[in-house]
């Protein structure tokens, strides 16, 4: 009898987007092929879409061009008792901070909770308020980024130009806590690698403040801009019904009226302590996905101030307390035979990460789930029965991760 391996496929893996694709015929359709090669220095990605006229009858998205094999690099006992002994993580916390670049803080996040689990780690409530801290960066930053991005695609340019700079300034502060503007080599199993002392935390509060004040400002103009509103408003519309039917994640479906947000759901660390509230908007159209996002920005606001208020009134433990361990404590022991699930509530919407241990307490089977993954679709269906000109803005409305698909 042989064996059956699920990590060795037993025929050569097909090539990005080498499928049949779904065909609208008729006199008067046409076909119209975008990608993997775009115009933009933006990832790769392929756009079929079925056309009669102006009119989208059927868009079909074929990713994978982006495939680097991070599953397969996690599992095989690195992250288990083999890598004990002073060996260290290796290359593992690079390949989780770059599965989607713009999410680090919520994947390495996501992996240091798997880590935990297995290994009976319990967080300082000092680490848990910093972990907060820089996911809520991470949220606005891209939020305000993306604000902009919206704006810039109907050809607004105030807040087209106020959010691109906004957005460095929050991604600044995350680098004032770490040294690295995506926060890299802030998130650590146990808790977090770099401690802020008071005056560290008030120079924080002080950039924060300003920065908000002026994101304020600049989505007030986009919001109350008729054109800008007539532009968004019924264009790249989703039913509460389909994006349920589809798994729709994130500011997607909370855009759709599912007020689904981790943070609300499955509360962990500091979100306990500082219960977040979700935003939510019925309409399911652009304006929806964009009205959400401005909404989180207030929200994610409201939870910073409240941690570095919790932070200032903690800072009489002693400097450090900030991980459970020494650092050469890691990698330690993982339970045996044990399956761990961590969900964490990153800018685009819940991410999930998976790992099923061995025998030894070697990690066998590890999974990680974007929320593009589920929703790339979201993105096709609110493309029906659309012109095809409306693509540039559904899909930044979406602004969904390439490689956090493909991993």
């Amino acid at each position: 009898p042989g064996t059956f391996n699920p990590a060795a496929p037993a025929a050569p893996r097909p090539l990005p987007a080498d499928t049949d694709f779904f065909r609208v015929e008729g006199d008067e359709v046409h076909e119209v092929a975008v990608g993997p090669i775009h115009a933009g220095v933006i990832e790769p990605g392929h756009f079929r879409f079925q056309c009669h006229g102006e009119t989208v009858f059927h868009l079909e998205i074929a990713l994978g061009f982006q495939h680097r094999g991070i599953e397969a690099a996690l599992e095989g006992g690195l992250v288990g008792p083999l890598a004990a002994g002073g060996q260290g993580f290796g290359r593992i916390p690079h390949f989780i901070a770059t599965a989607a670049g713009d999410t680090t803080i919520g994947h390495t996040l996501a992996w240091c909770r798997i880590m935990e689990s297995l290994s009976g780690t319990t967080v300082p409530e000092r680490a848990g308020l910093f972990r907060l801290i820089a996911l809520e960066l991470e949220r606005l930053a891209n939020h305000t980024g993306d604000l902009g991005a919206l704006a810039g695609d109907v050809a607004y340019l105030p807040t087209m130009s106020f959010c691109g700079r906004l957005r460095g300034d929050f991604l600044n502060m995350t680098a004032l806590l770490c040294g690295n503007r995506f926060g890299r080599g802030l998130v650590v199993p146990g808790g977090v690698a770099f401690d802020a002392d008071a005056a560290r935390l008030a120079e924080l509060r002080g950039r924060f403040e300003s920065t908000f004040r002026d994101v304020e400002g600049a989505a007030d103009l986009l919001f109350e801009t008729p054109s800008v509103r007539a532009r968004f408003e019924h264009t790249g519309e989703i039913s509460r019904d389909t994006a349920t039917a589809l798994g729709l994640v994130g500011p997607a479906a909370r855009a759709c009226g599912i007020a689904r947000d981790v943070r609300v759901d499955h509360p962990f660390g500091a979100y306990r302590r500082l219960a977040a509230r979700a935003a939510s908007w019925p309409s399911g159209d652009v304006y929806a996905r964009a009205f959400v996002r401005r909404q989180e920005i207030r929200e994610s606001a409201r939870l910073i101030r409240a941690a570095i208020d919790a932070l200032v009134a903690l800072d009489a433990l002693p400097q450090g307390d900030i991980r459970q361990g020494e650092p050469d404590s890691w990698p330690r022991p993982l339970a045996p035979e044990s399956l761990a699930v961590s969900l964490v509530e990153g800018w685009r919407g819940e991410i999930c990460h998976v790992a099923l241990t061995d025998a030894q307490g070697g990690v066998v089977r590890y999974k990680m789930i974007d929320p593009s993954f589920h929703n790339w679709e979201g993105l096709a269906m609110a493309l029906r029965g659309r012109a095809i000109s409306d693509f540039p803005l559904c899909n930044k409305s979406f602004n969904l991760s390439y490689c956090g698909h493909d991993l």
